[in-house]
């Protein structure tokens, strides 16, 4: 292997959110012994839930995304409590919190595990498929959030996607995954031309 790991130097926290922090990483080149600092990005993981009913409709969920100061169509997910659940049993409490939609038995089929923006972050995220889900509670919300249960058929998604509506890059990759595992059967989209991909 030609890339090898970068030796750590040092670590300093320059700025703690509490949701997150960022430190600066002094790390050494394997291959010319130089030093760079490194601003790196630390949160924990995230889950994401491909949740799919009885039907075979995909439930997702529309909610206003501050960072990007728009509503944004995506998966239902949220950040993993490492200190008291499994992944799987963090995304279904998710989905079953954003949604009010659960399955018996709570059967999570791990779909894969990524890292969102390896670059700056340096957590992962992972991803699980929950097949059969049915209503079975009222949605939890937190006090920061305002959620739209969105119902969709999977031949809907490339059109969605190609069309912007469903942008989340998280969102993609987690529908990605399932179509990929067979679990997921889409349409061609009619993708719009480069004039209007670059508006």
């Amino acid at each position: 292997m030609l890339i090898r790991p970068w030796p750590l130097i040092d670590s300093k926290t320059v700025f703690n959110a509490g949701l997150f922090r960022v430190s600066c990483n002094r790390a050494r080149s394997p291959r010319t012994g130089g030093e760079c600092d490194f601003h790196v990005i630390h949160m924990v993981d995230w889950l994401l839930a491909v949740p799919l009913t009885t039907d075979g409709e995909l439930v997702m969920v529309r909610q206003y995304r501050h960072g990007s100061r728009e509503a944004s169509l995506e998966v239902p997910g949220g950040l993993y409590d490492t200190t008291s659940e499994r992944p799987e049993q963090g995304t279904l409490r998710e989905l079953t919190e954003e949604t009010g939609y659960g399955n018996t038995g709570n059967e999570m089929l791990f779909l894969g595990k990524l890292r969102p923006q390896p670059a700056l972050l340096s957590n992962r995220v992972w991803i699980y498929l929950a097949k059969d889900v049915r209503p079975k509670t009222k949605p939890e919300l937190d006090a920061g959030e305002d959620i739209e249960v969105v119902l969709l058929t999977p031949h809907e998604v490339p059109a969605r996607i190609a069309s912007g509506e469903i942008n989340n890059a998280m969102t993609v990759a987690a529908l990605s995954l399932a179509q990929l595992a067979g679990h997921l059967v889409f349409d061609e989209p009619q993708w719009p031309s480069t004039k209007e991909n670059q508006s």
